[in-house]
């Protein structure tokens, strides 16, 4: 099922200023906002990309910056990175899933699929790769990775 450009530009300009603040205030430490489109100093190497069980799985990941491919999902103002996702619409987390913190750029947003639907949950999705500081237990208790960049990924 393919979502007007039209009605995912309008959905993604309605949702960039609902995430970008509750984003902001996931906790007492936002993380660094994402500007555009750079990755982490070039001192700092992310390593190979991986998928968020990989990263959940290695607790001497705890505090490093990760590469991490995944299924990026934001609602209700969470933006989550999960390793499966649930066949509905719109879609939903299933697997290892972390949570992600810091702002998602408007840019990155109006290239994912997203509701239109005014019945439906605010939804923002698709394949990305983010680059970021992981932590096991982030301010919300939950493992989160504070963004340094994110972008969209397409396969095939």
């Amino acid at each position: 099922m393919s979502t007007p450009t039209r009605s995912r530009r309008l959905s993604a300009a309605l949702l960039t200023p609902v995430l970008i603040v509750a984003l902001a205030a996931c906790g007492s430490d936002p993380g660094p906002s994402v500007a555009g489109p750079s990755g982490p100093s070039p001192s700092v190497d992310a390593g190979p990309v991986v998928d968020p069980d990989a990263v959940l799985a290695d607790p001497t990941l705890d505090g490093r910056v990760v590469r991490v491919r995944g299924f990026f999902l934001a609602t209700d103002g969470i933006a989550q990175l999960c390793s499966i996702v649930l066949e509905s619409y719109p879609p939903q987390c299933g697997g290892g899933t972390i949570r992600l913190t810091g702002e998602v750029p408007a840019g990155v947003l109006a290239q994912l699929d997203s509701t239109s639907e005014p019945g439906l949950a605010q939804a923002s999705w698709g394949e990305v790769e983010v680059v970021g500081t992981f932590r096991a237990s982030g301010p919300s208790g939950q493992p989160t990775i504070e963004l340094s960049s994110i972008a969209v990924t397409r396969d095939g």
